[in-house]
């Protein structure tokens, strides 16, 4: 999961509320039209919205659903269009033309899902309508405990194995939510070991849902997205009897002189604090926000715990490791070690398996000697030149920017 991931799911909730809106205020609305707009949040295992077989297999097919009609022959611009006539709003054809949908909903259960619905299409419709319209977490709730209610969702010729209703409708109501607060609760391993982490993982399926949203507002998680994008680290964002949270979102930071600015680890920079600390500190919460925007493709994490406040940590930055980085405000040598030592004193706090591999961002290229040093540790070197974040890393070169 990513920022841009997330950015996704927030374009296919602008989407789906244009088109719910128009739906759900008219007087009749059928099961195929309800199918349809809980298909805009699908996709398939080949899901790039260049990829003709996805658009073909199931945009398209939501959108003729939405509207009943037959838009097989069309292209996307072309559909694009006559929505977006339909409904004159350039808007909405723009949204239907970029990347929508995150769900690899379960194929076993796609075609039946429909027969469901119609079996229970007076019971679906006003949640529908609920979901569109909730402002609250008491809103939601309601329509929660409905969902509770409903039977399970059959497999194709297979009668007696059921889905529980939540893994379709969630997704559905996430899209329709017009804060975004309603959560994804399905099948997926990172939902059932927050749930897990929570306690409600044997719960009814309203207690699972107070304890998700009850993580709004924490470690810089706001809404079912940010929820999302944390997945399987979520358990690290959560202080328990037993742990403390670890990890929260990278957050944006202070740069202006006039303020206090705060430091990242107050026992480690007493010779930062002595060298200047206003700008030291502006600097360093510069570098912060830079990286933060030029990686923003990855879901980007920062410490918590205050034995393990590690300034940046990007997930999966290789497609299979962790990438932990410090943030030093100076070229000088001194800093360099500074960050060399707290780099692998928190690969040794975190006990991540595999552990993460280390770089250290600094303000400038340094010097030869400290480039020579971290080569021989292993440790990547990344640095700004304006706003391009560069390396002569070849393993960190995807990166630069």
């Amino acid at each position: 999961m990513s920022e841009k991931w997330t950015e996704r799911q927030r374009r296919t909730n602008q989407m789906a509320r244009i088109l719910g809106t128009y739906l759900l205020s008219q007087d009749t609305v059928t099961p195929r039209q309800l199918y349809g707009l809980s298909k805009l949040s699908w996709i398939t295992s080949s899901y790039e919205d260049d990829d003709a077989a996805y658009i073909q297999s199931t945009k398209i097919p939501a959108l003729g659903d939405i509207f009943e009609e037959n838009y097989s022959s069309l292209s996307l611009n072309d559909v694009a269009a006559e929505v977006s006539n339909r409904l004159d709003s350039e808007l909405v054809g723009r949204l239907i033309l970029q990347h929508t949908g995150f769900t690899n909903f379960y194929k076993a259960y796609r075609n039946s899902v429909s027969t469901w619905i119609e079996a229970n299409h007076s019971r679906l419709l006003p949640m529908y309508r609920a979901a569109l319209q909730a402002t609250n977490s008491g809103h939601r709730l309601r329509i929660i405990q409905a969902i509770q209610d409903l039977p399970g969702i059959s497999k194709a010729n297979h009668e007696e194995q059921r889905m529980r209703p939540e893994y379709f409708l969630t997704p559905a109501f996430f899209i329709l939510d017009p804060e975004i607060k309603f959560p994804l609760i399905n099948g997926n391993a990172w939902v059932k070991n927050l749930l897990d982490t929570l306690k409600v993982k044997d719960s009814g399926l309203d207690e699972q849902y107070l304890a998700m949203v009850g993580l709004y507002g924490v470690g810089g998680i706001n809404d079912a997205a940010d929820l999302d994008q944390v997945g399987r680290d979520s358990p690290d964002f959560i202080t328990t009897e037993t742990r403390t949270a670890t990890k929260q979102l990278l957050q944006s930071k202070q740069t202006e002189d006039n303020v206090t600015l705060p430091l990242k680890d107050e026992a480690d920079v007493e010779s930062i604090r002595k060298a200047g600390s206003v700008m030291q500190r502006r600097i360093h919460n510069r570098l912060t926000n830079l990286v933060r925007s030029k990686l923003s493709g990855y879901t980007l994490l920062e410490g918590r715990a205050p034995e393990c406040m590690f300034d940046v940590l990007v997930k999966k930055y290789n497609d299979e490791i962790d990438l932990l980085i410090e943030v030093k405000s100076s070229i000088e040598v001194a800093h360099v070690r500074m960050a060399i030592g707290q780099l692998f004193d928190y690969r040794m706090r975190l006990n991540a398996t595999p552990g993460p591999h280390l770089a250290i961002l600094l303000p400038a290229r340094p010097e030869e000697e400290v480039m020579d040093l971290l080569i021989w540790l292993e440790i990547g070197l990344m640095w700004f030149e304006g706003d391009a974040l560069c390396t002569e890393d070849v393993w960190l070169a995807h990166l630069q920017g």
